[in-house]
Order: C-alpha cells, then structure tokens, then sequence
C-alpha cells in the first residue's frame, strides 16, 4: 500500500474577518499550491457551508460553540484529516507568524504522511 499523500486543504473563515480575508485566504492559496492540492474556502456565513465547517471543525480541529477562524486543515488520501492552523486572537501578525512557520514546514507536508502520534497534526 502506498503512503498517504494530501488531497484537499481546507481553509474555514468569514469574509469579514481580517485574520481570514485577505490573510489567510492568501496563504492558503500559497499552500494549496505548493502541496498540489486544491483549495476548498468554507465561509461560516453560508449555512451550506458552516455545516461542513463546524463538522470539520468539531471532528479535527479547535472546537468551542464560538470558534475561532480561519482554521486550516489538510485532508490525506486514506482518509485522514490533519488540524494545521487555527488564527490566533489580536493583532492579524500573530495569525501571520503562524501561516509564515506552515508554510516554512509546506514542503515536509506533502512528502510523508499524517503523525499518527498527534492525532494526524505536522510536527
């Protein structure tokens, strides 16, 4: 059996939220690309589409009833989901740091599988 490889990232945001529009929605492209991946934006002000974020969300990442966005999350071709970046409140240059280390790490992502000792999060 071959190693799982990515197959879809996941960005979760609102438009009105500076972390997430223009920010975050960036980057993800930034990353969707460098993994070869497509981008799936799901906006919590679509109720289609805040079904699939919250369920997303509830099942791998940073869950509360309030949560915070953007969330980004990196799907794998066995099926698995890893949780790669949640923003981080205040000043938009914290969740900017936090997108500046993933995609540092980008091109460890796509060459090996999810961790199986951190419930599927990168290193």
């Amino acid at each position: 059996m071959s190693d799982p490889r990515p197959s879809r990232l996941d960005l979760v945001m609102a438009t009105w939220c500076p972390h997430c529009e223009p920010l975050s929605r960036d980057r993800a492209q930034r990353l969707s690309r460098r993994l070869g991946v497509p981008l799936r934006v799901l906006d919590i002000d679509r109720p289609e589409e805040e079904r699939v974020a919250d369920a997303l969300v509830r099942d791998h990442g940073d869950w509360s009833a309030d949560y915070l966005i953007p969330q980004v999350f990196l799907e794998w071709s066995d099926g698995r989901v890893s949780h790669l970046l949640t923003g981080v409140p205040g000043a938009t240059a914290g969740t900017a740091r936090a997108w500046d280390l993933l995609l540092e790490k980008a091109a460890s992502l796509g060459k090996r599988g999810p961790d199986r000792t951190n419930g599927g999060a990168p290193p």
